[in-house]
Formats: structure tokens, C-alpha cells, sequence
């Protein structure tokens, strides 16, 4: 009889430590889920007021076409444009993270982490892929090179 007690017990204590590790996932993925809310909740913030730079800036050149004056410069304007797109390209890598993708090396598409091949191009999603555009920066600095070549060969023919 202690036998069978023992063994519920010990069958109970794994159910009990199955139980804790489940939770721990669980609480991991429902955090996971928040914080991908608040980056996109963040992104569409950023959204309405580009859509409020664009209205403003379109609402002042009918104006300005109306009234025949010059058209307004809009370079605070650009600048705040040029902020809060690079904010939203910020969070979208931000949310990315967040997801467990994986950026394709060759047309840049985000797959899901257990992707062996990108969705879009079929290109394979692997370590080596990655690092194969690093190697071909030092060959695009060596294309500078070659136009001073014929920079140089031009007074030549001259």
C-alpha cells in the first residue's frame, strides 16, 4: 500500500511541475503578445500623425494655390516626416524581434524563425545566406575604384 502511494505521490509531484512549466510558457507567450500589441498600437500612433503632417501640408498648398501666393516651404515639416518614419522603422524591427522572424538576405522579406526557405523568393533562410551580403560590401567598395580609373584615363584621351 505505501507502494501505491508513493507512486501517486511521485506521479503527482510531475503533474504539479508539468503544471508550473506550462504556466511559465504560457505567462512568456501572453507577455510576448503585450508587447507585440504596444509596438504596433505605437506604429499606428505614428500613422495618424503622418496622416495629420499630410493633411496640414496639403490643407496650406490649396491654400496657397487659392490665394496665388507662393507655395509654403515645408522643411520642419520634412524633418518630422523623416523622424517619425524612421520611429516606425525602429519599431517594425522592434516587432519582428518580437515575432521570432527572420529577415530573408535576399529580397529582405520577414519569415517565420522555423522557416528553412523565405515564403516570398525560396531562397534558403540560413546562417550562411545572412552573412553573404557582408561579403559583398567590400566588392561594391571596389567598385569606386574602377570609375576612377577611367576618371583618370580621361585626360589622357584628351
Amino acid at each position: 500500500m505505501n507502494d501505491v502511494m508513493e507512486t501517486i505521490k511521485e506521479q503527482a509531484v510531475k503533474l504539479k511541475d508539468g503544471a508550473v512549466k506550462l504556466t511559465h510558457k504560457v505567462i512568456g507567450k501572453t507577455n510576448n503578445v503585450v508587447d507585440q500589441t504596444k509596438v504596433k498600437f505605437a506604429i499606428s500612433d505614428i500613422n495618424g500623425k503622418i496622416k495629420d503632417v499630410y493633411a496640414k501640408m496639403g490643407e496650406e498648398i490649396y491654400k496657397s494655390h487659392t490665394d496665388g501666393t507662393a507655395a509654403p516651404d515645408f522643411t520642419e515639416e520634412f524633418e518630422k516626416l523623416g523622424g517619425m518614419f524612421g520611429e516606425i522603422a525602429d519599431l517594425n524591427e522592434q516587432l519582428n524581434e518580437l515575432k521570432e522572424t527572420k529577415q530573408c538576405a535576399s529580397c529582405g522579406t520577414y519569415n517565420d524563425k522555423d522557416n528553412e526557405y523565405c515564403s516570398k523568393c525560396g531562397a534558403p533562410l540560413c546562417e550562411t545566406v545572412e552573412e553573404e551580403p557582408a561579403e559583398e560590401t567590400p566588392a561594391a567598395e571596389e567598385t569606386p575604384a574602377a570609375e576612377e580609373t577611367p576618371a583618370a584615363g580621361e585626360p589622357e584621351d584628351a
